[in-house]
């Protein structure tokens, strides 16, 4: 797969700027998808913000600024990412504007009014036409807050230009969402925000020159509960809830030997998965087959469902080797206990503290649950809205910037390389990106199909066909 990023690095630089802008965003979603050990791309981006400068008509400053505005790419109605910008976006202490780069659909727009007192959705179907349509917008303004998609090209060349040219006066701050991931936007950035331990350490491997300052991900925080010391149901409920990627074994880490411990350790104990696939997570069928009454696995439940099978749950289990987020920490401020192992991903709350590194260790702790009250009040004192909010704007109105809290408290054990590919390609590339690379290049797309293993080689096959046949649906409607 590295010799097809560095051919697409070759025919992007030798590309016209609006096809070169196509090629760019298909380069970030690959490297996106699958990790071969490449977070940024500086270089990358000052060339194409020199070689789209003569497309742009940059506006003469006008000395006026609407003040702050926050971009995105493409909010979703559901989803961590927009869910972040929106509360940041609440924790300004006057009315700040929206910057769509992409598309949006009107019922997200609608939820956003909320948020924001003015949205703009950048227009042109034509690369260079939408690049110019942002630059006419960020220029209104001195502060600009990126929620960017990591493949993002266009948007971080439009702050490239306009930094071009107007120096200091257009700050950017750059909120890194997807920071376990490649990602556009460090060449205009002029300040880093961080979100958790993991992606305090996978930076070092960046080139970044800006000013870093930690945020952490917000939590609603009131009304939490600490939980009981002891299961006061005589069945012991565990349950665990992710989506199915979360679960599937990786570089010889597995979940399935800590249901089986849990399942054998406690005869009186069930187990519940709420997200993974029964028929096609084919990895779960031999704990089905052996605990068929007390390990269940449920692919979707309506939220009341899970609200209300949550409260009857007697220990919530984070997902591994791909742990859940900042979720470990929410169920544990919902008055649950919280247990896991430690995953080469990690750093996100202190509720990591809660997870440990054996299997042995995590029945203990099912059997002997540990206090959780300090935990709680760390995860008050690092995540609530409140906590966040002050680290933000302190940053935001005063310059001021924050350490990262969480790097300092939690032990780092995790592995920066977990998610890079040990032989064969597993990580599934969209479809609409495979598709695109197949009109740039055919001879490259078919050496990416090639990288893969042959599963989810005939996946992304049935996926780009239907993906094609959709669209061909809609052009005929």
């Amino acid at each position: 797969m590295k010799d097809v990023i560095e051919q697409l690095h070759g025919r992007i630089l030798g590309a016209e700027p609006a096809q070169a802008l196509v090629q760019a965003q298909v380069y970030g979603a690959l490297l996106w998808a699958v990790d071969l050990g490449i977070y940024d791309a500086i270089v990358l981006e000052r060339e194409l913000v020199t070689r789209c400068a003569s497309r742009v008509t940059l506006p003469t400053a006008s000395g006026v600024s609407r003040g702050c505005l926050h971009v995105v790419s493409e909010p979703y109605m559901q989803g961590g990412h927009t869910r972040l910008m929106e509360r940041l976006a609440h924790m300004h202490e006057g009315p700040v504007d929206l910057l769509v780069a992409r598309s949006a659909k009107p019922q997200v727009l609608e939820r956003l009014a909320g948020y924001f007192a003015h949205i703009e959705v950048a227009r042109g179907d034509d690369p260079c036409a939408r690049l110019q349509s942002i630059v006419d917008t960020l220029a209104q303004y001195d502060k600009v807050v990126l929620h960017i998609h990591p493949d993002d090209i266009i948007t971080t060349v439009a702050c490239g230009l306009l930094k071009q040219q107007r120096g200091v006066a257009l700050t950017v701050y750059f909120v890194n969402h997807a920071d376990h991931v490649f990602s556009f936007g460090a060449s205009v950035a002029d300040v880093y925000f961080e979100i958790s331990a993991y992606g305090h350490h996978l930076d070092k491997k960046k080139h970044l020159t800006c000013q870093k300052s930690f945020l952490a991900i917000p939590i609603e925080t009131s009304g939490a509960k600490v939980p009981d010391a002891v299961p006061t149901h005589e069945r012991i409920k565990v349950f665990s809830a992710a989506s199915a990627a979360k679960y599937k074994p990786h570089r010889g880490l597995d979940m399935r030997p800590s249901i089986t411990a849990i399942l054998e350790r406690f005869p009186n104990a069930e187990c519940w998965i709420i997200g993974a696939n029964p028929l096609t997570n084919t990895w779960w069928w031999t704990v089905k087959l052996r605990y068929p009454k007390r390990f269940f696995i449920r692919r979707h439940l309506p939220y009341k469902d899970y609200l209300a099978f949550a409260e009857k749950a007697d220990f919530y289990l984070d997902s591994y080797p791909i742990p859940g987020g900042t979720a470990f920490a929410e169920q544990l401020l919902k008055g649950r206990r919280c247990v896991g192992l430690v995953a080469p991903i990690q750093g996100y709350s202190p509720a990591d503290s809660l997870k440990v590194a054996s299997v042995d260790q995590l029945l203990a702790s099912i059997a002997q649950p540990r206090p959780s009250a300090p935990v709680v009040e760390a995860v008050q004192r690092v995540n609530s809205l409140e906590a966040v909010k002050a680290r933000y704007l302190a940053c935001i109105e005063r310059g001021e910037y924050s350490e990262n809290e969480l790097a300092a408290m939690l032990p780092w054990t995790g592995n920066l390389d977990f998610m890079k590919p040990t032989g064969k390609v597993t990580s599934m590339i969209p479809a609409e990106v495979f598709d695109a690379l197949c009109r740039i290049d055919t001879n490259l797309a078919l050496r990416t199909l090639l990288s893969y293993a042959w599963v989810p080689r005939i996946k992304l096959l049935i996926k780009v066909t239907l993906y094609r046949l959709a669209r061909l649906t809609r052009a005929r409607g």
